[in-house]
């Protein structure tokens, strides 16, 4: 019989109504016993029920660290395949780590490093080539990582700015000329909408200024 169903045929059998209707002066020893037994119970489901919402807030991992991950446990198979089939729950996977400002140019750096090994030397310090001797794992410094992002940003922003402005010291058509800024405000807006986690109104904001 349930806790529930136990306290409602206790409470069917009372016969001092004082008893029911008053916590302090309830003297039925099965019921403050059995309240007490709820009263456990609900506490460890609150304390569970805090560590979901917990880690429901924690950052959803990017899908390439859930493919590299993956990559790694098919290459080292740590476990066997019966174990295993939790990363194919992506929706159940969080991460510790939050980057907020960690957008589709870093992932394209790591992709290509990783494919190629164009660049592994500089994202590599000795702290992450001395962290493990797996030729099929390699460690990434995230400074490094997160300067050279800066630098193609910084790169890329400039040219947007410049590249509009000489069009229009050379194009003498007005027509063409407002042309050219619609189009450049188009690839602007479209730049800092993938290349980087900026949110809807800080794009309507970037592309007015």
């Amino acid at each position: 019989m349930s806790l529930e169903s136990q306290l409602n045929a206790i409470d069917v059998e009372e016969r001092v109504q004082l008893y029911q209707s008053s916590r302090e002066h309830d003297n039925n020893l099965r019921r403050l016993s059995l309240l007490k037994v709820i009263k456990t119970k609900l506490e460890a489901y609150d304390m569970e029920l805090l560590r979901f919402f917990q880690l429901s807030a924690l950052s959803v991992p990017r899908a390439q660290n859930i493919n590299s991950f993956r990559r790694w446990m098919e290459t080292v198979k740590p476990l066997i395949q019966e174990e295993s089939i939790f990363l194919q729950l992506t929706d159940d996977l969080v991460s510790p780590y939050r980057n907020d400002e960690a957008g589709f140019l870093e992932e394209g750096i790591e992709q290509l490093v990783r494919k190629t090994g164009i660049g592994r030397r500089f994202l590599q310090t000795n702290i992450e080539r001395q962290k493990t001797s797996d030729p099929n794992l390699h460690y990434y410094s995230a400074h490094r990582q997160a300067l050279l992002a800066r630098v193609l940003h910084t790169i890329a922003a400039s040219l947007l700015l410049v590249t509009p402005i000489l069009l229009l010291y050379v194009v003498k058509s007005q027509k063409e000329r407002l042309i050219i800024v619609a189009i450049y405000i188009i690839v602007f807006a479209i730049t800092v909408a993938v290349f980087t986690r900026a949110r809807r109104h800080e794009i309507f904001a970037l592309t007015a200024a």
